[in-house]
C-alpha cells in the first residue's frame, strides 16, 4: 500500500532533484514527482508553489553549497596554488556529495524563467571569477605559463563540474583522490616549464 504520510518539503526537493537529473526538467511533470512520493498531484502543491520554484530552490541551494565550500579556502592565507588546489578539492566534494543536485546545477538551470536565469547566471559568473582570479594570480606569479586565463578557467571548471557524469561512490577512487589526480594533471598541463 502506498505511503500516504505527508512528505516534508525536503523529500519533494530530493525527488525533484533525482527526476530532473535523470529525465531533465522539461521532461519531468509535477505528476511524476508526486508519483515518486506516492502523493496525488494536487497534494504536492501543499509543499510547493510550482515546478519552476523547485528548480530554483535546487540550483540556488547547490550554488550556496559551492560558495560555502570554497570561500574559507579563498579567504585563507595559503599560497595561491594551494588555494586553487583546495578549491578544486572542495568543489569535487560538493559535486560528489549530491550527484543529482550537481547534474541539475550544471545543465537544467537554463530552464529557469528569464529573471531567475539571469540571476543564477550572475552567480555562476561570480564563482567563475573566483577561480579565474586564482588562475590569473598563478600566471602573474610565474607558476603557470602565460596561457589564456579564461580558457584555463573553463578547462578547470568543466573538468570538475562534469564529474557527476561518471563518479560512483562505489568506484575505485574517493573524491579526494579524484581531486588530487585532476589537480595534478591540470596543474602539470598549465605549469610553466621549470616552475
Amino acid at each position: 500500500m502506498p505511503d500516504t504520510t505527508v512528505h516534508r518539503r525536503d523529500d519533494v526537493i530530493a525527488a525533484a532533484e533525482r527526476l530532473f537529473a535523470e529525465r531533465g526538467f522539461q521532461a519531468t511533470s509535477v505528476r511524476d514527482i508526486a508519483e515518486v512520493l506516492h502523493l496525488q498531484p494536487g497534494s504536492l502543491y501543499a509543499h510547493i508553489e510550482s515546478k519552476d520554484d523547485l528548480l530554483w530552490d535546487i540550483v540556488t541551494a547547490a550554488a550556496d553549497r559551492f560558495f560555502a565550500a570554497v570561500q574559507p579556502v579563498v579567504d585563507s592565507d595559503l599560497v595561491t596554488t594551494e588555494k586553487l588546489r583546495r578549491l578544486i578539492t572542495a568543489h569535487v566534494g560538493v559535486v560528489t556529495s549530491n550527484l543529482s543536485a550537481a547534474a541539475v546545477y550544471s545543465t537544467e538551470w537554463r530552464h529557469l524563467e528569464d529573471q531567475r536565469c539571469r540571476q543564477f547566471a550572475g552567480r555562476r559568473d561570480e564563482y567563475e571569477a573566483i577561480v579565474r582570479g586564482l588562475v590569473h594570480a598563478c600566471i602573474r606569479q610565474g607558476v603557470f605559463a602565460a596561457v589564456d586565463e579564461k580558457f584555463a578557467t573553463l578547462l578547470i571548471l568543466s573538468s570538475i563540474n562534469w564529474i557527476y557524469q561518471w563518479y560512483s561512490p562505489d568506484g575505485p577512487m574517493t573524491p579526494e583522490e579524484i581531486a588530487r589526480k585532476l589537480t595534478d594533471m591540470l596543474f602539470n598541463g598549465l605549469r610553466r616549464a621549470g616552475a
